[in-house]
């Protein structure tokens, strides 16, 4: 059956929520709420290598330096709707990064971007609600 406009619009908000609450989490050190987003046999591919399941996304995002301070901007996603139950997405990102020990209140010298790239997303809805099945990463551009 057809979706109806309001339920294409309703899936493509729950695939941006997702990819804002990504980069939210990951940069503020949420980093369960951050592998929560994934399916419980969700991948995640970065930097060359595939993490499947939500305890290997987790250990990944716990190994990150100790001091590392970061931010994601994206671009709202480009979301295709396959059918009512998932959806892909092409989010464009920006990293900026810094490691090193900041006084409070402090900002981190900005040093131009780490990376810029896409992320390549397979959302599937679960009883849980909206979930990423898959995200890879695809880096144009690196410092």
């Amino acid at each position: 059956p057809m979706l109806s406009p309001t339920e294409r619009h309703a899936i493509v908000a729950e695939c941006q929520a997702i990819v804002t609450a990504f980069s939210v989490h990951a940069d503020l050190g949420e980093l369960e709420q951050c592998a929560a987003l994934f399916t419980e046999d969700g991948q995640f591919e970065r930097r060359g290598e595939m993490l499947t399941g939500r305890p290997a996304i987790l250990a990944a995002l716990r190994a990150r330096p100790p001091l590392l301070h970061a931010r994601h901007h994206c671009l709202p996603p480009h979301v295709t709707i396959r059918d009512a139950d998932s959806a892909d997405g092409i989010t464009y990102f920006t990293i900026y990064r810094h490691e090193g020990a900041l006084a409070a209140g402090t900002p981190a010298p900005l040093t131009g971007p780490a990376s810029i790239g896409e992320f390549h997303d397979r959302f599937v809805r679960t009883p849980e609600g909206w979930r990423l099945r898959l995200r890879t990463t695809q880096v144009a551009f690196r410092r």
